[in-house]
């Protein structure tokens, strides 16, 4: 076993020597504390709950579960990789790290106040990414991201507090505030649900609460939106799967499946809104954003399809597997596609000096290799079988067809705009005659060499999807042992 308390403190101990060590250490104490990470993971097995003395009102219960686990091994591969594929300054690799731990924190942590710290945690190194290292407009986006996402962190606060005070509870442990839910009266229950559904939704992002997210994908370093992409919408979603769903099920509302036709109605209309304004796109990077909202929105509509079965009382358990299981799939598979796609638009950038598509044309004459692993890239975004982002989204259609039926057209629409606006880029982008105004361009090798490492496990989990799935016990649906 390897306990929590020691990962953490080995993690913060990495981080300090990156501080105090030379140039160039802190990419390999970033790598170095990805398999960290990494190992602790698979030394618990994915699977364990490390209980430890309370501290006051604090309750220090951490869990790794079902869902924890797959983003840590997310977390892993994300820091490796960025280690590996980009050359960032000392400072921002600290920062790396920094964002590493409090995710490390956040999921793993059963006790609502030390969840709200590591979430308002994340905001710092994500802030001063942007802020330092970003584009021309890196000031404004800075600060939308910032305003936006905490002042959801606030109404989920404000939730947190209702719970404790309303319940007379003595601690903030996560299973004892959720399981006394609904012993308190419905106005407060449905500030609670509102509070927490508020913050995770413009964390994931869903529209109509996305605006911060093309800003800062945009104006971030290309280091900063492959972190920010992979990783902090995950905080989102993390929250929908382990925290709504427990909340929702324990209070009143449970009896009626609004709620839960709200929540898909959201998922199909960010997924319509995004594939639309994509298509229009004419910055490569601009239009992956959207792309990103439009992914993650197959989250929203997997928890409010899964919600909606277990409101109803739906015998159908393969629908609601599938939801649960190709939400967390869509996890991980997103976050190794876009983590690919944004590194590849950056080699992209350098090689021909500009992200607008329509100023590129025929790159693949002069630059194959490139154009492959963009090509790979961007049929594993439109979910083609062999990919994992087929997988994912899979499941969730065929679990969706159960909750949604004839609506379902609105979603497989949503998913022909996706493959429409990625076909379009590349052929004006990668195919057809060269636009010689771009002269003769040359892309950075050991840039193409490292997006093999995402392009493999994009093919392993697309093929073999069980050498995932596998580690886990998945007769135990029910929030992976999440709640008691």
């Amino acid at each position: 076993m390897f306990e929590i308390n020691y990962l953490l403190l080995v993690l913060v101990i990495i981080m300090l020597l990156s501080v105090v060590a030379r140039r160039g250490i802190a990419r390999i104490m970033t790598a170095l504390l990805s398999l960290v990470i990494f190992a602790f993971v698979l030394m618990n097995n994915m699977n364990y709950t490390f209980n430890y003395s309370n501290i006051g009102i604090l309750s220090l219960v951490f869990q790794l579960n079902f869902v924890s686990s797959i983003l840590l091994l997310l977390l892993s591969f994300v820091g490796i990789y960025i280690s590996i594929r980009f050359k960032a300054t000392p400072g921002f690799q600290i920062l790396t790290q920094f964002l590493m731990i409090s995710l490390v924190g956040l999921f793993t942590t059963r006790d609502f106040i030390i969840f709200y710290i590591f979430w308002e945690m994340v905001l710092i190194p994500t802030f001063f990414m942007i802020g330092m290292w970003g584009g021309k407009n890196k000031d404004y986006a800075a600060m939308k991201f910032f305003i936006y996402t905490h002042v959801g962190s606030v109404f989920m606060l404000l939730g947190i507090f209702t719970m404790y005070f309303q319940e007379g509870a003595s601690t903030f442990n996560m299973n004892s505030l959720i399981s006394g839910l609904n012993n308190i009266p419905e106005v407060y229950q449905a500030f609670v649900l509102f509070g927490f559904i508020f913050a995770f939704l413009i964390k994931l992002p869903s529209v109509p609460f996305h605006s911060w997210l093309p800003d800062t994908y945009v104006e971030s370093p290309s280091e900063g939106t492959v972190l920010i992409s992979s990783l902090l919408s995950k905080m989102g979603a993390f929250g929908l799967l382990i925290l709504f769903i427990p909340l929702y099920l324990n209070s009143t509302f449970s009896n009626s499946p609004v709620i839960a036709e709200i929540i898909i109605a959201l998922g199909i209309f960010s997924l319509l809104y995004s594939s639309f304004v994509a298509l229009y796109q004419n910055d490569m990077k601009r239009m992956m954003s959207y792309a990103s909202v439009g992914h993650m929105a197959f989250i929203t509509i997997a928890v409010g399809g899964f919600l909606y079965l277990v409101t109803t009382n739906s015998s159908d358990i393969i629908a609601e597997k599938l939801l649960f299981y190709g939400a967390v799939f869509q996890l991980i598979s997103h976050g190794i596609i876009i983590s690919m796609i944004f590194s590849l638009v950056d080699t992209t950038e350098k090689a021909t000096g500009t992200r607008l598509i329509s100023s590129m044309g025929g790159i693949a004459r002069k630059l194959p290799g490139l154009s492959f692993l963009i090509l790979a890239a961007f049929l594993a975004s439109v979910a083609i079988p062999g990919f994992s982002g087929f997988v994912g989204e899979i499941s969730i259609l065929l679990g969706s067809y159960a909750v949604l039926k004839y609506y379902l057209v609105l979603v497989l629409l949503g998913v022909v705009l996706t493959a429409s606006y990625h076909m379009f880029a590349l052929q004006r982008s990668i195919f057809g005659p060269y636009n010689e105004y771009l002269g003769d361009i040359k892309a950075n090798k050991n840039e193409l060499y490292a997006a093999i490492l995402p392009l493999a496990l994009i093919f392993i989990l697309g093929i073999y999807p069980a050498i995932l799935f596998g580690f886990f016990n998945l007769a135990n649906l029910p929030f992976m042992g999440v709640l008691p």
